[in-house]
């Protein structure tokens, strides 16, 4: 994409020979008129001067403007993808923060649920929650709750 930027900018940016015919006319009322193409009768082609070809040896400010150019070109392409990358920690960022607003919502639903509660020990074994430690649980998880997804439901 920069490749093709650069390429385009250029041809406009090179000065290129003109060449056509010209062609001068008075019609019935006396008017000129100038035009690429004659009318129908009673045109009479004017010749113009020749342009100068451009040097083969570009000139230092063309050179400089150039590189001036490309500098500029360079800045904004760099200050793009710093944008773009910002913008995808930031869209990570938001996503992780869903998730774990999303994890956190089901565990309060859990300890919400009026049937048993329990954690899976290590050995397999299952340690069922009474109200109070339904409730203490629920304590320890209001502040986490709170900063990831905003206030707890009652």
């Amino acid at each position: 994409m920069r490749c093709l930027l650069i390429i385009s900018f250029l041809c406009l940016a090179w000065p290129l020979p003109a060449v056509a015919e010209v062609y001068r006319w008075v019609d019935a009322d006396g008017q000129v008129h100038y035009g690429e193409r004659p009318p129908p009768q009673g045109a009479r082609k004017i010749e113009l001067p020749e342009t100068s070809e451009p040097s083969s040896e570009p000139d230092r400010e063309a050179v400089d403007r150039r590189a001036r150019q490309q500098r500029l070109l360079d800045a904004y392409e760099h200050e793009r993808e710093r944008k773009e990358a910002a913008a995808a920690d930031a869209a990570r960022a938001r996503q992780a923060d869903a998730a774990r607003c999303a994890d956190l919502r089901q565990h309060w639903r859990r300890l919400s649920f009026g049937g048993p509660v329990y954690y899976q020990r290590p050995d397999g074994g299952r340690d069922y929650l009474n109200d109070e430690q339904r409730e203490a649980a629920k304590q320890r998880l209001r502040p986490a709750y709170a900063a990831a997804c905003g206030e707890p439901p009652r």
